[in-house]
This record gives C-alpha cells, structure tokens and sequence, in this order.
C-alpha cells in the first residue's frame, strides 16, 4: 500500500511515538476515525515500529577498535594490478603492434578513401545544403594507433615490471 496523500508518515510515525504536537495529534485522530486508508497505513507503520523495535544491535566488544587498529599493518598493502597480469597485458600490447606494423608493412592501409557526407542521408533530412568530402588515409590511422600502443606498452611496462622490481630492491637494502 503507498502513502497516504492527506497524511504523511512522518505524522503516523510522530503519531505511534507520541511526539506530536496536540494540533497534529488530533489531525490524525480525525483522519484515523474518518479514512480507513489512513487507519491500514498507520497499522501497517505500527506492525514495521513493532518488529523494528523488537531487533536487538549488537555492541562491539570494548577493545574492539584497539584489536582493529593493531592490525592494520598485518597484511602488506597491494598497489596497482598484479605483476603477472601487467606482463599479459604487456604481451597483448606488443602482438597487437607487431600485427598493425606487419599490416602497414605489406601496404594493406595505403589507399586513401573519401568519405562522402552527402552519401550519408544527412542532407537529405537534415542539412539542406551541400556537405564536404572527407579525405581518409589508413596509413596515418593506423600509424597514430600504433604509436598509442607503444606509449600504453611503455606505460604497463612502468607499472607492471618496472615499480615492482625496483620496490624489491629497495626493500632488500632498508
């Protein structure tokens, strides 16, 4: 059942924990004797306040913070993604270049395309004039990938071989 539009269930809730004011507890009075929409809600509201009341909270032990506090330093803290990952990651990354540079070698992206907004149904429906010619070449696109993923190569590489290395020989020596 949903809320009553005329009164609130703040009012209702106010209403089983006596603390409204005597203008809004007689209100409710006349809206309970008056509406039994409000009459179901508020026994609806008044079953919820019993079974909620009737829930027990559990306390924490007294020295439950302290016990909480002095094992923090207990597991070491894991920074970053794994070392085994970043090296899969690292070795899709590096097929990935080596196919682009292969392709772009044998010369499959050297013709240049046009893309033909005209061609599109842009202007048809929506533009009413003229629109330009887009030239397209494949081997810059392909040249601007690759070197996207060479930079995300040296990236992972950092992250996932590098950092871990140098961390443990820091650690070694302190």
């Amino acid at each position: 059942m949903g809320k009553v539009s005329f009164i609130p269930d703040e009012h209702l809730l106010g209403y089983l924990d006596g603390t409204l004011s005597a203008s809004e507890k007689e209100q409710v009075a006349q809206a309970l004797i008056s509406e039994p929409k409000v009459k179901d809600r508020l026994e609806e509201l008044s079953y919820i306040h019993h079974q909620l009341a009737m829930v027990q909270v559990e306390e924490p032990s007294r020295n439950f913070t302290q016990r909480v506090m002095e094992r923090l330093d207990q597991y070491p803290l894991r920074t970053g993604f794994l070392t085994q990952n970043g090296i899969l990651l690292l070795t899709g990354v590096f097929i990935a270049v080596g196919l682009a540079t292969f392709l772009l070698v044998q010369g499959v992206f050297d013709t240049t395309t046009t893309i033909d907004l005209n061609q599109m149904g842009l202007q048809k429906n929506y533009i009413h004039q003229e629109l330009p010619s887009i030239p397209f070449n494949g081997k810059v696109v392909v040249n601007i990938i690759i070197l996207v993923n060479i930079a995300l190569a040296f990236l992972v590489l950092d992250r996932a071989v590098f950092k871990p290395w140098f961390e443990r020989r820091r650690n070694m020596f302190t």
